[in-house]
């Protein structure tokens, strides 16, 4: 497969329901940008949720690492490149670029994704679902996804309710809602005053419908770049681990 099919190209627009209160693109709309790109890129490649979803399987996001090299405005013009950058056994690797409409970067990610079965959620080798060819050698973020440490505390917890809004096409919680719940658990002065530059997740299990969560957050030492956090979003009722998060902010 020649790789002009493998690199996907979408366009976006920041709008008002997009930003927060500085008129400023809010991390989840970024986060959205990502997974739509990624949905249509799959769908013309004839590997969507719903392509899969018609032979029992489904994509699950396992890993995210989203830098954010500055924040874009309420009607700014978006360039989303996206591209499957490898794969690795159980693993499909997916990268993605966004840049501004003079071409400045935006935000550079990269991600890890599975195959599973829906009925008994057994993993499939993504060799026996993604031909040969699938994939680009280059990468927008080199990432071997090694482990997220566990925090050690908290010095700070937010619960939450799974909402309906909160729910993907597999009736699970959407990926960017974890990073939403995560973000929001740091300290007021942080969250208020600073925007995340660099987030990353491993997403550890479902959430549904009616669940409580408990999202906690622990400061770390941050090497004099800005505040950086550890986070866990759990299982209200369980304690069970739904995702593990390192957030850098500036």
């Amino acid at each position: 497969m020649a790789d002009g099919n493998l690199i996907y190209r979408k366009e976006y627009t920041v709008h008002t329901y997009e930003t927060d209160a500085r008129g400023l693109g809010r991390p989840v709309a970024l986060l959205n940008y990502l997974q739509d790109s990624a949905g249509d890129h799959a769908g013309r490649l004839g590997l969507s949720v719903i392509d899969l979803v018609k032979r029992g399987l489904t994509w699950v996001l396992s890993r995210y690492h989203v830098v954010i090299h500055r924040y874009p405005a309420l009607g700014e013009r978006l360039e989303v490149v996206t591209w499957p950058s490898g794969k690795h056994g159980y693993f499909a690797i997916r990268d993605f670029e966004v840049t501004d409409g003079n071409g400045g970067p935006v935000l550079s990610a990269t991600s890890s994704w599975m195959v599973i079965g829906l009925e008994d959620k057994h993993t499939v080798k993504v060799d026996d679902v993604v031909g040969p060819a699938y994939a680009v050698a280059k990468r927008a973020l080199e990432d071997p996804f090694a482990s997220i440490p566990v925090p050690e505390g908290r010095e700070s917890e937010v619960r939450f309710r799974v909402e309906s809004g909160h729910l993907d096409w597999n009736r699970h919680v959407n990926n960017a809602v974890y990073v939403q719940w995560a973000l929001e658990s740091v300290a007021p002065e942080v969250l208020m005053n600073r925007r995340p530059s660099d987030i990353e997740v491993s997403y550890r299990a479902e959430a549904f419908y009616g669940d409580e969560v408990l999202s906690v957050a622990q400061r770390i030492p941050d090497g004099g770049r800005g505040p950086a956090f550890l986070h866990q979003v759990l299982h209200g009722a369980t304690g069970a681990e739904l995702a593990r998060l390192r957030t850098r902010w500036s």
